[in-house]
């Protein structure tokens, strides 16, 4: 019945969103929605097997009222598996801060984390029994 899952993430700014996906991990613009003021109001980035959604704070809400907000309080935390983990924290950590420093959790997984421009917890991991 179920085919995909895809997260829409509410954010302050799509441009900005844009901006620390595509510099800081790569992904790119899939597709985007002009907005008003020459600002996105919604974007779909991909990279490799992964999508994301991101959509401006207000243009959410009118779609759906019941997550009416005055700010943007992140409340998920996304857990990304990779290949070539160590590779992957080297080429982050020398150029975006760390929020969780690189360790092995109760389950054996390796992990470390970092926070996107509005505030999501971006966990990363590599593990070979998941």
């Amino acid at each position: 019945m179920y085919t995909n899952i895809t997260t829409n993430l509410m954010v302050e700014s799509v441009d900005k969103a844009i901006a620390f996906y595509q510099n800081i991990l790569g992904f790119s613009v899939a597709a985007s929605v002009p907005g008003k003021n020459d600002e996105l109001q919604f974007a779909i980035l991909s990279k490799d097997k992964l999508s994301l959604m991101v959509q401006e704070k207000s243009n959410l809400i009118e779609e759906y009222p019941v997550l009416e907000t005055d700010k943007v309080y992140p409340s998920i935390c996304l857990y990304i598996m990779a290949d070539d983990f160590d590779a992957l924290y080297e080429e982050i950590k020398d150029k975006y801060p760390i929020s969780t420093d690189l360790h092995t959790s109760f389950y054996g997984a390796k992990e470390f984390a970092i926070t996107d421009a509005d505030g999501y917890v971006l966990t990363f991991t590599e593990h070979k029994d998941i």
